[in-house]
């Protein structure tokens, strides 16, 4: 066993944090040092941030100059984790015997990251959807031809331009482990502690990991597996509703959801069209079965679990050739790809829903009794039936994600093959 675990470390600085209506807290002056004739490590640094908003600081270390961040490091104590105010000379404590016992590199790097539970750094949006009623529900054509309701939207709001990527949702996962937020359960499942989020009881399924999905543990850290950066995370109900709180967004209504699906003109005559950009689909629209794109069908025949294209793909330089499938919003993969969570609960009749939308509304309780949630947006789900066309179902704008055969029941918040996009609202 080697007297020393590790050399002094050189360091490498990190910042992050919010980007919407929120100043960024910004990490700066880390210095990493091992203590003489022994195997702890003391770490400082000063973080700061404009709002004084209450921060999440974990810690990640590499022994290989900062390439890859996978020294397994878990004992820590001291400014680390949920509620430490910015300031300087923070201090954490890092016991390297514990986690890294009899190893030694030269190559150390500390990363210390910040975020302050009010935006994802990065995020982009889609432009404002301003308040104002629409009609809900109508399946194409003119006013009175399917089952409808007018639903007024008293705010503007707007959603995230992509659906959540899986980078975006391992970063999460990183950061609401040290802070006490989640748990791991093996290296199979994410799991919620009860009291974290408004909605999630205790040991709830967030996220299904492993080699054939797209998130991994690998050793100390949550990881995007082989080349999937870029595409939609696939989680449970219960993960999208944790993630969009962790950062101070919420899930769409099923409303919200529609109506920025729609565009500007959702409510003049002839206008209510199937899709986003109108009542006819094609390949090079969207990703759905048999669409001809190389990530879901090649060949004639299925490719498998992961058949998600990139959050974006259909921007004008997808395969087949199309043009840039953005909506009037410059929202993104509205319908195809993956199906997306909302926050509302299930219910058979659209008629039913409620013409002035309210988040305290009954069926948009997130603490209500119900376990099924409205997905909406087309999907392509590797074993969502048995038949390969329904693969092309539940594209269109109107349509209610509502079975899934787990015993034909209803569709479970629990289901761990949704996607999701988050909102922000000026609510008066």
């Amino acid at each position: 066993m080697r007297t020393a675990t590790l050399v002094i470390c050189t360091v490498a600085l990190f910042a992050t944090g919010a980007t919407v209506q929120a100043a960024v807290p910004i990490v700066t002056n880390v210095v990493a040092s091992q203590q003489v004739s022994s195997k702890f490590v003391d770490i400082y640094y000063d973080v700061f941030d404009d709002d004084g908003d209450t921060l999440k600081i974990r810690v990640e270390i590499s022994d290989n100059g900062g390439n890859l961040y996978s020294v397994p490091a878990f004992s820590f104590t001291g400014d680390i984790g949920e509620g430490i105010t910015p300031g300087a000379n923070k201090y954490i404590l890092w016991d390297a015997g514990t986690d890294w016992d009899g190893e030694y590199s030269d190559q150390m790097r500390v990363k210390v990251i910040a975020v302050d539970a009010q935006g994802l750094p990065g995020l982009e949006w889609g432009n404002e959807i301003p308040p104002g009623g629409f009609l809900m529900g109508q399946d194409g054509g003119a006013e009175g031809s399917g089952p409808s309701r007018h639903v007024n939207i008293p705010w503007s709001y707007w959603l995230s331009k992509y659906e959540i990527r899986n980078d975006q949702y391992a970063d999460f996962l990183n950061t609401a482990l040290v802070a006490g937020e989640v748990w791991r359960d093996g290296t199979t499942y994410v799991r919620s502690f009860a009291g974290k989020y408004v909605g999630v009881p205790a040991d709830q399924v967030l996220v299904t990991l492993g080699d054939v999905r797209d998130i991994i543990w690998n050793v100390n850290n949550f990881e995007v597996s082989e080349d999937r950066t870029n595409f939609p995370v696939r989680v449970t109900w219960y993960g999208a509703i944790a993630f969009a709180q962790h950062y101070g967004y919420d899930l769409p209504t099923e409303a919200e959801w529609e109506k920025a699906a729609r565009g500007p003109d959702h409510d003049d005559e002839d206008e209510h069209q199937v899709y986003p950009w109108g009542d006819l689909i094609v390949n090079g629209n969207a990703n759905y079965y048999s669409s001809g794109d190389p990530w879901t069908y090649a060949g004639g025949t299925y490719t498998g679990y992961r058949n998600t294209s990139p959050s974006g793909y259909y921007d004008g330089n997808q395969t087949p050739f199309g043009p840039d499938m953005a909506n009037a919003y410059g929202l993104y993969d509205l319908v195809g790809n993956v199906c997306e969570w909302t926050r509302t609960v299930w219910a058979n009749s659209i008629e039913s829903y409620q013409q002035q939308e309210s988040l305290a509304a009954p069926n948009n309780s997130l603490t209500g009794t119900s376990n099924y949630r409205v997905a909406r947006g087309g999907c392509w789900i590797s074993g969502y039936t048995s038949s390969g066309s329904a693969y092309s179902k539940h594209l269109k704008i109107y349509e209610r994600l509502q079975e899934w055969r787990y015993n034909d029941s209803g569709y479970s918040s629990s289901r761990p093959d949704m996607g999701f996009r988050v909102i922000r609202r000026d609510v008066p």
